[in-house]
């Protein structure tokens, strides 16, 4: 059991980081092997498709951070590592 009460929308920011996380593995794993990417096989659309998704993780995990509950915790990791187990249960 956790010793925190988390706010719906936080935990919904840490799912949607989650989300977003997922998607940019996604895009590398369908990439063109690093080799093959150096001797020019990435597409501008491939390139296009992994800034666009790491730029949404970016805002999902900038969002995640900014979330006023924070500034009430006085130990951050602990909270957070409880946080991440109540959002993936």
């Amino acid at each position: 059991m956790s010793d925190y009460e988390f706010p719906d929308d936080l935990l919904a920011a840490q799912r949607a980081y989650y989300a977003a996380d997922a998607r940019v593995q996604e895009v590398t794993d369908a990439l063109p092997s690093p080799q093959e990417i150096l001797e020019g096989a990435m597409t501008d659309e491939q390139r296009d498709e992994l800034a666009e998704v790491r730029e949404a993780r970016l805002q999902a995990l900038e969002a995640l951070n900014a979330h006023a509950w924070w500034g009430e915790q006085r130990d951050r990791y602990a909270a957070w590592t409880a946080l991440q187990k109540a959002a993936k249960a």
